[in-house]
Formats: structure tokens, sequence, C-alpha cells
């Protein structure tokens, strides 16, 4: 009978699988929170995780140039349209954040770890090369045969190890390369160079140069702004935030202590292709701006011609002409004839040849005709060359100049909502007037030349239109970091050069004795990457140690 230890050797020994046997696991360790932490950040300084970041950031700015976004540069009312145009989707993509894209927060987490992981790659390395610096090259090998670049001979002119040795030291010193020297115990001597070191400098420069650009996004974002203005000949410009039509300003910008200066456009005068049979007729050949500026705590006025490409710039801010428009001067009197509203009217190019829509909203000194005050509202065009009527297009302008300036109006009387818009006004709580009672028409044509002025119905008071002026529209711009972005993109590209251009090579000489008259010579070479010239390298290494004939191998 066996004993129970015989019995427990012999089960654990067997082979066959038993009913009540359990598969092993391997039960690994847990990681503390520094572990998991290191292991993270391990994950996101990978390059592999900052080319995945950097394909995010390129998708997640698609949206950006596909829709409508609320910016300075933009038109408020584009997104409006397109979310009341898209009832079901739009509501949604406004939530998430999809008309402000770069100022979302998914893009800014995804921009911002985009920027940790390309710090966290290059510093290492930098570091890591940094050090590679300060290390000679390395001691030729001893089998200089197997390195993709070779070529021995015996030498029979009679030179000593040390003049050969001197002579390929002398060759790779002219080619700019590293140099050390050693002698081996069997009487012979080496000589190892490398050079290239600015290959591996150019990529750093490259990645350091793309993370000064995403710094200087960011500077850009938080303490830069731009916004946008519109200046009326002969009006004055101060640069204060309540004085903007348009504004987008960092979250680090103190609205209260702007860049200080002012402005005043003194004229402006555009020109047109003039020749009829050109398919450019009526299209811009030019702007400009003539001002006067001067910056805040100084007394001296300066004048400045702005231009489409030729931007003022005053106290770190620049201001860029971008378009313009016409102002027509609309005065609205009382029943007493009194003006209550007298002055140049900022009309929006919305057709072709500079056709233009505007509107005015006159919310004091009216009354309706039981002599209770109301506000009054108009919505019109202005024709800067004002030839007809068309049954499909409406009145057509022939021309972008005001050569026949013709203003025609709608006019309603009563409720125009709360928040007045350069753009449009609210009249469906108000009443359309009929300004030509005997043809029942409610719109009418002011003509500039004949000097027309409406009588609205009921005595309520009359419209005029008494001139035209134009507008500029200046883009201001205020960019703090735009020397950093120069900076980094002249890095990007100097150190895409280095990068590309140069090659990390190294080569080696080795000079033993052979015969009582003659040395053996070894010349190879070793590149970093793949390297099509290395072979003339070291070819020309192995000519400067044996000129008459180099490559033949004995």
């Amino acid at each position: 009978m066996a004993s129970p230890t015989e019995e427990m050797d012999a089960e654990s020994l067997s082979t066959a699988p038993r009913e009540d046997s359990r598969e092993s696991s391997v039960t690994l360790p847990r990681l503390s929170t520094f572990e998991t932490l290191r292991w993270a950040w391990r994950q996101l300084t990978s390059m592999r995780v900052a080319l995945i970041l950097l394909f995010l950031l390129s998708l997640a700015a698609i949206p950006g140039s596909l829709l409508p976004q609320r910016s300075a540069n933009t038109d408020a009312t584009k997104v409006t349209d397109w979310i009341a145009s898209h009832k079901a989707i739009g509501p949604m993509l406004d939530r998430l954040q999809f008309f402000t894209v770069y100022k979302s927060a998914w893009f800014s987490a995804i921009y911002l770890l985009l920027f940790i992981s390309l710090i966290g790659c290059i510093v290492p390395r930098s570091w890591q090369h940094f050090k590679t610096l300060r290390k000679p090259p390395p001691a030729a090998p001893r089998n200089l045969a197997r390195l993709p670049a070779h070529f021995r001979w015996h030498d029979t002119s009679g030179a000593s190890i040390e003049t050969k040795l001197d002579t390929a030291e002398a060759a790779l010193k002219k080619k700019r390369f590293r140099v050390v020297r050693g002698t081996d115990a069997d009487g012979g001597g080496w000589v190892s160079g490398e050079k290239g070191y600015l290959r591996e400098i150019g990529n750093l420069v490259f990645h350091l140069s793309l993370v000064g650009i995403l710094a200087g996004f960011a500077i850009k974002g938080y303490y830069g702004y731009q916004g946008k203005v519109l200046v009326t000949e002969g009006e004055n410009f101060t640069n204060i935030a309540l004085k903007y039509d348009d504004q987008d300003f960092g979250g680090g910008v103190d609205t209260d202590k702007l860049p200080p200066f002012s402005l005043k456009l003194n004229s402006f005068q555009a020109r047109y292709e003039t020749a009829k049979d050109s398919q450019d007729f009526g299209q811009p050949r030019g702007f400009t701006a003539d001002v006067t500026y001067s910056a805040a705590g100084s007394d001296q006025k300066k004048h400045k011609t702005i231009k489409l490409n030729d931007p003022l710039s005053v106290n770190g801010v620049n201001l860029y002409l971008v378009s313009h428009g016409y102002a027509p001067i609309i005065t609205v009197r009382d029943k007493s004839g009194t003006p209550v509203r007298s002055g140049p009217v900022k009309f929006f190019e919305a057709g072709a040849m500079f056709k233009s829509s505007g509107t005015l909203r006159v919310a004091d000194g009216i009354k309706d005709k039981d002599g209770n005050p109301t506000q009054l509202g108009i919505q019109g065009w202005f024709l800067p060359t004002f030839v007809g009527m068309s049954p499909t297009e409406g009145p057509v302008s022939a021309f972008p100049a005001a050569a026949n300036p013709e203003l025609i109006i709608n006019v309603y009387l009563g409720d125009l909502g709360e928040i007045p818009s350069v753009y449009k006004i609210d009249t469906s709580k108000a009443q359309q007037l009929v300004l030509d009672p005997q043809n029942g028409r409610k719109a009418v044509a002011l003509d500039l030349e004949q000097g027309k002025t409406v009588q609205l119905p009921d005595g309520i008071g009359s419209i005029s239109f008494d001139g035209v002026m134009q507008y500029a529209q200046f883009d201001i711009n205020h960019d703090p970091s735009k020397k950093l972005v120069f900076g980094s993109a002249v890095g990007i590209v100097g150190g895409l050069i280095l990068s590309l251009g140069i090659r990390r090579r190294r080569v080696f000489v080795r000079v033993k004795p052979a015969t009582r008259n003659a040395v053996r010579v070894e010349v190879a070479g070793l590149a970093r990457a793949e390297d099509a010239r290395l072979r003339d390298e070291v070819r020309g290494v192995g000519r400067s140690l044996r000129p008459a004939k180099v490559g033949v191998r004995k």
C-alpha cells in the first residue's frame, strides 16, 4: 500500500486531466498611484501619441472651416441664419461649441495635450543630445569589414603607421569630422571620425519651433484681440471697447486698458474697372483711406494713406483696410418739421454693382397720429448708379461708384423690438406705412439730385435723402505673439533644412603592420540612416591615404 506522500507525488506528476482542476492565472501586481501617473506620462510623451494628437487636432479644425464661426472677422448673422435653417442639428451643434471651434473645450483639450506631449518628447531628447555632443566619437571597431562601406589595401610606399594615421586625421578634420585617435597592442593604430551632429540639432529645432508655434497661438488667443470698426468720412474713432462694431477679446485682455490711439477718416476713394467690354467691368481696382491719427499722450497728429496691403501700425495695434460701403445721409423730421435724426446711415453690400441694404431705427421724437410716442423704422436699398427696376432682381445698379445715387425705402411705425441691429429690424409688431397713397405703394424712391422728400401719412413727419458719404471698414488686430510665431516659422524651415540636408556619418581608419615593407590600411564608414553618399565619403578619405587608386580590395 502506497503512503500518502507517494500518492501525492504521483498525483502531482500525472499529466492526465482532473475534473476538479482549475486553470491557473497570473496575478499582476497593482500599480501604485505614482506608478500609474508615471505610466500615463510615458504614454502621453511618446512620439506615437504626439502624432495621434496632431492628427486629432487637424480633424478638430475641419468644422471650423466648414461651419460659420462666431468671430470678429465674420458676420454674426451667418451663424444665426445657419442654425435657423437647420433646426434639427443646428441647436445641438451650437451646444457642442461647433460655431466657436477654436475656443471650444474639446479643441483646447487636444491643443493642450499636444503641447504637453511635444514638450515631454523634446526635453529628454534635447538633454540626451547635449550629452552626446560632449562625448568623443567611439573607437574604431576591430572588424571594419562588417561595415556597409569598406575598403582595404596593402601600402608599400614605405610610409610609417604614424604617418598614415596623421594623414587620415588631417583628411577627416578637413571634411569637418570630429576626430579621436588610438593605438592597438599589436603596434597598429586607428582614427575615428564622426560628423552630422547638426542633423539632430535641426530635428530638435524643428520640434521646438513647432512648440513655439503652438505657444504663439495660445498667447494670441489669450492676450490678443481683434475687432472691426466702420468709420464714416469725417468721423473720429478712439480705441476703446465700446467703439468696436464687432470684437473678439482674449481672456487675458483688460478691455479698460487697450492700447490708446485715435483716428479720423478724412476721405475714402475707390477705383473700379470702367472698360465696359472687359469681363472685370465694375470690379474694384484699389481702395485708399486718408486718415489722421495720433497716439494717446502725444499731441502730434500724423497723416497716413491706408491701402489694402499697407496697414496702419500704432501702439502695437494694426489697422487693416478690408472693405468699404456707402452711408446715405437721411434726415427724419417730426410733424412740426424739426429734425429728430439727421446723419449718415451705413448700408451694407447685398448685390451686384454695390447694391446695398440698410436699416434705421428712430426711437425718440416721433409720435403717431394720436400724439403717442412711437418708434419709426426704415428698411431700404441704396443704388450707387440706379438704372431702373428688374422684375426678378428688383432695383438695379449699373456701376458701383455713386454716379446716380438712389434710395428706396420702406417705413414701419410701432414696436420694433428691444435690441437694435445694424443689419435688420424686427417689424413683426409694427405697421408698414403707405408712402405713395395715390398708387398704393409702400416703397418709394428718393432721388438725391431731385432732393426728393417723402411725407409720412397722417402728418407724422417726413424723410429726406440729403447726400451720400462713404465709410471704411478696418480690421483691428493686436497680436503679442507675432515675433514668436515668426521666429518659430523660421526655425521650422531651418530645422527641416538641417535635418533633411545633413547626414550623420562615422568614418574609421585602421593601419597595422602587414609585412616588413608594407602596412595594411582599412577605411570603413557607417551612417545612422540610409545614406547613398556614404561610399563616396569613405572613398574620398581613402584617396587622401592612397591617391593613385582607392576602392581596390586586397
